[in-house]
C-alpha cells in the first residue's frame, strides 16, 4: 500500500519503489524563457516552458538501495517518476493514477561516499537529480 511521499522510479510501467529512509525530496520549478528590453527600455519576457527539477538527497543509503539507483541510471533512457500525493488510505491496488504526481525525467550521474564497508556498504552524499523532459 503506497503512502504519501512514496516515490516510484523506472521505465514507464516498470517503476520501482525507492527507499524513503534517509531521503529528502526537493522539487524546483525551472522557467525556460527569453527576455530582453524593447527599444523603449521596457523589459519583456517570453515564457517557453515550465519544467521541474526533482532532487532526491540521501543522508545515508545502504548498498542494495544504491544499486537500484545505479541500475536505473544505467538504463540510459527517459524515466517515469511517480510521487504518491494522497494522505488518506486507498483501498484499491494499485492506487488510482490521479493519486500520483507524474513526471517524465532524465537522470543525471551522481557521486557517492563510502561510509561503512560492511556487507554491501553504507553510503552518504548521494544526490540524485532528475530533470523533467
Amino acid at each position: 500500500m503506497a503512502k504519501k511521499g512514496d516515490i516510484f522510479l523506472g521505465l514507464l510501467g516498470e517503476e520501482i519503489l525507492l527507499s524513503p529512509f534517509g531521503r529528502t525530496t526537493r522539487i524546483d520549478l525551472t522557467e525556460l524563457s527569453r527576455q530582453d528590453r524593447t527599444a523603449s527600455g521596457k523589459l519583456v519576457k517570453d515564457i517557453i516552458a515550465k519544467k521541474h527539477k526533482i532532487t532526491l538527497e540521501y543522508s545515508m543509503i545502504d548498498g542494495d538501495e544504491l544499486k537500484k539507483l545505479l541500475d536505473i541510471y544505467d538504463l540510459d533512457s527517459e524515466l517515469s517518476l511517480n510521487i504518491y500525493n494522497v494522505t488518506e488510505e486507498v483501498t484499491t491496488t494499485p492506487a488510482p493514477e490521479e493519486n500520483y504526481d507524474h513526471y517524465t525525467v532524465l537522470m543525471q550521474p551522481f557521486d557517492k561516499t563510502l561510509v561503512l564497508l560492511q556487507d554491501n556498504g553504507l553510503w552518504s552524499g548521494v544526490s540524485v537529480v532528475l530533470d523533467e523532459v
